[in-house]
């Protein structure tokens, strides 16, 4: 057993192609502490100066399995083989790093300046959350998090060039995720991953609301409109559904808004009667057509050719099958009306 300088200067080699040329050959000792280590010094005092060992650990990581151990000395130092903790490819040595888990090496602790907003027991570090989106994602993909929380997941997809969706039930969206998205938009947030990526600022968000259900059953079991609609926010609601610009005239009660300049819908809780219908169908007129929206009617609604007449709850159940649970989240054509206060809400990236 000779130091490995020795060895190379006696040869004429490099330290370096030492190392590789001995490559199962080379250890180290060290003064590891151990139960079995105190045992082992007792078994072989006086008996030479190099020992091995063979035995099955009851814990750790080789628990039940056969682990053969080297000893050196009087002291019975532990010998570590280079051949346990690298690998040779041709010419060169390389290093084995230890096998860990993806919660290691991340910061858990003091993240109360991230964001710039406190979410005790709760906030994820940024660093965490951007290992997780590298995983999963490209640049220009989404990200959804369907619990916003602090906003770390759409703060960390932004500074990663990704699109992001969050949604909050909670006030967090006034405490937590709007402050904070604001910082990242504007640069002023330098915390988490932000010198990591080279984070300088830009972008936006668009922020929603999600209105209550629209339809809820009565007590027949029957789909009703549901009470907290007033009429204005009815007739919003279901031009959106239709696909019309919501645009009620201050003059002429039946337009509520339009598709074309000369489509128009209508919007009303009452139950239509035939005559009423007709008086509906002339004062559209033959040149223009009419989406009568309304919670029963009595009359063919063929019989008015400018007119297209269609049941409420019907046709709120055909566009968004309640009772369901297989929901597709189509946010193209989401409205960018002011939202009325104490709704849920909904974040997206632009």
């Amino acid at each position: 057993m000779q130091p490995i300088s020795e060895v190379a200067e006696r040869e004429g080699l490099s330290e370096e192609a030492c190392y590789v040329k001995y490559f199962e050959k080379i250890f180290r000792d060290t003064n590891a502490q151990s139960s079995i280590r105190t045992r082992v010094m007792e078994a072989v005092k006086g008996q030479g100066d190099f020992f091995s060992i063979e035995y099955i650990p009851r814990s750790g990581k080789n628990k039940n399995r056969e682990v053969t151990l080297y000893y050196k000395g009087s002291n019975c130092d532990l010998i570590a083989w280079l051949s346990d903790v690298a690998i040779k490819k041709g010419s060169k040595l390389i290093k084995l790093e230890k096998a860990g888990t993806y919660w290691e090496g991340f910061p858990l602790n003091n993240l109360t300046k991230e964001g710039g907003v406190q979410f005790p027991q709760g906030k994820k570090p940024e660093a965490l959350v951007q290992k997780v989106i590298e995983l999963a994602t490209e640049p220009d993909e989404w990200v959804l998090d369907s619990f916003g929380g602090s906003g770390t997941t759409g703060s960390v997809a932004h500074k990663m060039g990704r699109r992001w969706i969050m949604v909050e039930l909670g006030e967090h969206m006034h405490t937590h995720i709007i402050p904070r998205l604001k910082k990242v938009i504007d640069g002023t947030d330098q915390g988490g991953i932000s010198k990591a990526v080279g984070w300088k600022g830009g972008g936006g968000f668009r922020y929603y609301r999600l209105a209550p259900s629209l339809l809820e059953k009565d007590k027949w079991a029957n789909w009703v409109i549901n009470k907290e609609y007033n009429a204005a926010m009815l007739a919003e609601a279901l031009c959106k559904l239709e696909g019309f610009t919501y645009a009620p005239s201050d003059s002429i009660y039946w337009q509520h808004g339009h598709s074309t300049e000369r489509d128009f819908v209508y919007v009303t809780t009452a139950h239509l009667t035939h005559d009423q219908l007709q008086q509906l169908s002339d004062e559209v007129g033959s040149d223009r057509t009419l989406l009568v929206l309304c919670t029963a009617f009595r009359a063919r609604p063929d019989q008015f050719p400018n007119l297209t007449v269609k049941k409420i709850p019907k046709a709120v159940l055909s566009r968004c099958e309640y009772g369901h649970d297989d929901y597709s989240l189509q946010v193209e054509n989401l409205s960018q009306a002011p939202p009325e206060p104490g709704q849920q809400a909904l974040f997206a990236e632009e």
